[in-house]
Formats: structure tokens, sequence, C-alpha cells
């Protein structure tokens, strides 16, 4: 959650191929898909609000929303029939969050959950799907559990796995003293420091692009690198179209991004083995830096992290790199030599638009990140 919140960093959700890993979802997200155990945990009661300005009458004649108990019977109606349809829709979705599970569902809600008035009469269509979930249990004989919990059980699962019997181990060793003390809390570093936003210029003049276009365009082009290197040629354009929906943008850096995964020299940065987009913490100065690098090639002698640039206007010499790019290479550069100390690092930009790798003397960069005055 650190991590998170104090880097850019874009969440991205897969369909498919969720392997061991727990995913959060909406119920919209989550149609089509099915999990080993699902967990439901917020079905208590919501607020219901009326977010429109104007009802639809009968017969489609537009109409100001009126306070409740002002509105004529028009309004009334056709307020009435929104609130219906938006009930129906909630039990739809609540269809499709109780589908999602295979195995166990687990549906819980913090808050009211109010039901039924004292007097025992019914609420709305749309009640809390907690209520709703309970109402059903009890109808088919759940069984009550500690807490108020209800359990609905057929069979066994998962199935138990035979036993073998247990040989004989060593004796236990006592633990160390050390294992048992509490170690101290870190001190408060605040927040960490991106590689990326240590000052200074990070393109030549007369580079063109609007800033948020520029943005827009470097993000595609970095997602195509990433998710494109290891498919088989074939099939990188379908891939493609379903990472970048919008044909403009895809049109546009798509031959870019297959320029330089065609590259055979450039080969040896995306070959089985290599690590893209690799997030990297290491203390700088008297703070953390925390950053991801666009590609990393770990060796037995060295470690090369590369970043991806997409700018327009490219040096033709190392020492011409814009100084907030050297800053952020050389911040990489002293993180990865505490992590992997003895090993010769080096850094390079990979200029997508002629797909060059351009490496970086070490003392530039080195230089670069102390002119950043880092506290």
């Amino acid at each position: 959650l650190i991590w998170l919140d104090s880097e850019e960093v874009e969440v991205k959700r897969q369909a498919d191929g969720a392997g061991g890993r727990i995913r959060v979802m909406t119920v919209h997200g989550a149609k089509g898909l099915e999990a080993p155990i699902v967990i439901l945990p917020d079905t208590a009661d919501r607020e219901r609000r009326e977010r429109d300005e104007i009802f639809l009458l009968e017969g489609g004649l537009p109409a100001w929303k009126l306070p409740k108990e002002d509105s004529p019977a028009p309004i009334a109606a056709a307020r009435n029939t929104r609130m219906r349809r938006q009930a129906e829709e909630s039990l739809r979705l609540l269809y499709v969050a109780l589908t999602r599970a295979r195995c166990w569902l687990i549906v819980a809600g913090a808050g009211k959950a109010a039901m039924e008035t004292s007097a025992g009469a019914k609420a709305p269509l749309d009640w809390c799907w907690y209520l709703q979930v309970r109402r059903g249990m009890q109808a088919v004989g759940a069984m009550p559990g500690p807490a108020g919990r209800l359990r609905y059980q057929t069979g066994d699962w998962p199935d138990p796995l035979p036993t073998a019997p247990e040989a004989a181990g060593p004796a236990a060793v006592p633990l160390p003293g050390w294992a048992s003390v509490t170690a101290p809390p870190p001190p408060e570093t605040g927040r960490p420091l991106s590689p990326s936003n240590l000052g200074g210029a990070k393109a030549l003049p007369g580079e063109g692009l609007e800033e948020a276009a520029a943005l827009a365009r470097g993000t595609a082009l970095h997602l195509l690198l990433e998710q494109l290197a290891g498919l088989p040629a074939a099939a990188r354009a379908a891939r493609a179209a379903v990472l970048l929906p919008d044909p403009a943008l895809r049109a546009d850096v798509l031959p870019e991004a297959l320029a330089v995964l065609d590259d055979a020299a450039l080969a040896p940065l995306f070959a089985e083995g290599t690590l893209a987009e690799v997030g990297v913490t290491a203390p700088l100065g008297s703070g953390r830096m925390l950053g991801s690098i666009d590609r990393l090639v770990v060796a037995a002698d060295r470690i090369l992290a590369v970043d991806f640039k997409t700018n327009n206007v490219i040096p033709d010499r190392a020492e011409d790199v814009p100084e907030g790019l050297l800053r952020q290479m050389g911040a990489y550069a002293a993180a990865l030599a505490q992590i992997w100390p003895g090993r010769r690092i080096e850094t390079a930009i990979l200029w997508t638009r002629r797909a060059t790798l351009m490496p970086l003397p070490p003392d530039i960069v080195r230089a670069a990140m102390l002119r950043a005055a880092i506290p």
C-alpha cells in the first residue's frame, strides 16, 4: 500500500491467469470469472441516492425532479419505476456476485442491515445483500454457527488427503536468543523519493509533443514492450489490439514497439530470464528511493538497468542526455549497487524512436545524481 501511495503506479487487471493471487474487483469486473474462494466484504445497507435531476415521464416527457413529498403523480410514478429498475439491477449484480465462487462463498458486511421493520413489514425489493443472502440460506436449511454465522454445507471440501505416517525427525533445537526479541520499529523516513522526480530537464529543445500527449504515448509504448516481448511475432498484433483499444494510438505506437522487439541487436534485453517493470527500493541520502526499472538484466558479474525513452529529439552522445534522465539512471545505479554489491552496475537508455541502446558511463550518471542535492 505504501508503494502504491508513493509512486505513480498503473494497476492492471488481467481477466485470466490469476494463478495463486488475490484479485480485488467490482461485481461488474468479476462477471464471467470464477475463483475457489470468493469474499463479498461490503454487503450491508447502502444509502440510495437520486443523482439525476430530470425524470422521463410516460411518453418521454422530461420533468425536473421535485422533493418526494411534493411530487405530483406522474413524477412519483417515474420515481417508483426508476427505483424498481435499480432494485432489479441490484438483484442481477447479487446473482453475479454469488455465482463467482467455485467452492467457498464468504459474505460479510459492516454497518446496519435492517431488512424488516419493528412491525415485521418487509423492506423494499433492494434491501441489503447481506440480509438477502441470509434469508436465502435460512430457506435452504443453513445451520447456525458462532456469533450468528450461518453455514450451508453439502459434501466435504476440500477432499481429505491421505496422511502418511510421520517419520521420526531430529530432536528440536532451541531457538537462539535473538529470535525471541522484538525488532525495533523502522525510523520515520517520510515519503520515498522517486528517481524520475529528482529535478532536471527530461527532454531536449524541440520535443514538440504536449506533456499530456507525450505521457499517454509513452505509457502505451511501455505497455506494449512489456506485454509483447514474450509472445510469438504472429500473435503480437492481436494482443496489442486488446491492450490498446484506441486504434489511432495503437497505429502510432505499435510499429515503433515492433521495431524494437524485432531488432536482433536488442534481443538480449528481452531474452528469457530478463526482468520487466522491476520495482526497486534502497536508501538514498537520508531517505529512501522507490522506482520501477523498465528492463533489468541480471548476470553473474554485472547488472544492466535499461530505461525506455520515447523522446522525439534524441541526443547523439551520452554526455548530451537531459539532466533529469541522467539523475534517474544514477539513482537506479545507486540502488542496484546496494542490492548486488560486488557486481558491475551498468545503465543504458533505449531510445524507442530509433530502436537504439545508449550505454551511460558510470561517472556521468553518478555525477548527475550528486547534482540533485538529495537531502
